[in-house]
């Protein structure tokens, strides 16, 4: 491989936009225990003796944690302690404009690449062709709920063409320099966190399977509570529920798959944060499901129990080892 294309793949995956090749891969298994009552509900339960709030179970009839709902948690979490000014959150406006320019730069790259036929060089007029092409405006319109999305549109038109100025040929490290330096500067780079869960216009380099309780003899209870007017604190007429949940001390496995993010580089932003996530795992824990105002849902990790398949790409054979989760355990 040249040097020229690995720096290629290199800033790829410095965007997040590398998945269109294999570089590492990475299988978790997780087990953890719900050190408070679980409740991961359902919906309104309609069935005959059964509770109001039910807890959701699969087809077997055994309860699970789905893995949307654990993602969620990740990611949330993540979004939360992350620098609001650097992240964008899903169900808002910021998320719809971190798609945005992710789609901006995907455009950009796969037009940088269709000339790659003239070697690891770009003629700098090229890049007002490939703007052409990209038709940021128009890109910009299946944004709408972004605020000020066609400022971005606008922005990252102008950025791309000043790398130009001044100059007929870029060779790859050059152009590579150039925008990383003004997509960081002009924050028009997708978020870390997109990076790693991904956003409209981004393939997520994460998947979090269901997760299955170790001990399949899961007893569940039901408990009636009373819903309490927040302004008054009396008690709201007719607003006595009950609900199901499941016990502390029950263990769960499941299993996260993350693709392109070497969790033992520690140089790396994204494996950083995901390091982060499984140490705060570890020693905090994490809230899932309903009723955490009442200390339900949290989750340990347990490190004993819990191991990673670390895999990485060498002359095109996926090499394999097994390690101990403890040694990914380190602050990111």
């Amino acid at each position: 491989m040249s040097d020229s294309y690995s720096a290629w793949l290199e800033f790829k995956r410095f965007l997040g936009l590398d998945l269109d090749y294999l570089g590492t891969y990475t299988e978790i298994e997780i087990v953890v225990v719900n050190e408070t009552p679980l409740r991961v509900g359902s919906g309104r339960g309609e069935g005959l003796g059964e509770a109001d709030l039910p807890i959701v179970r699969g087809g077997d009839g055994k309860p699970f944690i789905p893995g949307s709902s654990l993602k969620g948690v990740f990611r949330s979490w993540l979004e939360v302690i992350h620098n609001p000014e650097e992240t964008c959150r899903v169900g808002d406006s910021s998320h719809d404009c971190c798609s945005l320019k992710t789609e901006l730069i995907y455009k950009l790259i796969k037009g940088i690449e269709k000339r790659f036929y003239k070697g690891f060089k770009l003629e700098a007029d090229e890049l007002k062709h490939i703007i052409d092409e990209i038709n940021s405006r128009k890109v910009a319109e299946r944004y709408r709920r972004c605020v000020g999305a066609e400022e971005i549109a606008k922005r990252f038109d102008s950025v791309v063409q000043s790398i130009a100025e001044g100059t007929q040929v870029l060779e790859i490290p050059t152009l590579i320099d150039k925008l990383k330096n003004v997509l960081v500067k002009e924050k028009l780079a997708p978020c870390i966190i997109c990076r790693i869960f991904g956003n409209k216009a981004l393939a997520a380099h994460i998947g979090i399977s269901d997760a299955k309780p170790v001990n399949t003899d899961v007893k569940t209870f039901i408990r009636t509570r009373i819903a309490i007017e927040r302004f008054t604190k009396t008690t709201l007429p007719g607003a006595l529920f009950e609900y199901e949940y499941i016990p502390e001390g029950y263990k769960w496995k499941f299993k996260i798959i993350v693709w392109n993010i070497d969790l033992g580089d520690k140089g790396s932003d994204t494996s950083s944060k995901l390091r982060f996530l499984l140490e705060n795992l570890a020693s905090i824990g994490l809230f899932v499901g309903g009723m955490r105002s009442v200390g339900h849902g949290l989750l340990k990790l347990v490190i004993e129990e819990s191991k990673a398949k670390v895999c990485k790409v060498e002359n095109a054979v996926l090499k394999c080892e097994v390690r101990p989760i403890k040694e990914f355990l380190v602050p990111g």
